[in-house]
């Protein structure tokens, strides 16, 4: 696959799949609009930042383990 295929594919996919997820967020955070991004203060969202930051983190490690390691059996 060229790289300009691979961006066209992963930024769709992005697109379907970043709009679900925020709606979901919006539908267990925010049903009733109170709440929300554009509420939030500055240092609200920078610690919000920081707890996705954290949870990426463990992601990228367990993933680096696995390169490392191997898959390990699912069950």
């Amino acid at each position: 696959m060229k790289d300009e295929e691979m961006m066209e594919n992963a930024l769709a996919k992005f697109a379907d799949e970043a709009r679900t997820k925020f709606m979901e967020g919006i539908r267990e955070h925010n049903p009733d609009g109170t709440k929300g991004l554009s509420r939030m203060r500055l240092l609200q969202k920078i610690d919000s930042c920081k707890e996705e930051v954290i949870d990426l983190w463990f992601y990228l490690y367990a993933i680096e383990q696995e390169a490392i390691e191997g898959p390990r059996n699912q069950g």
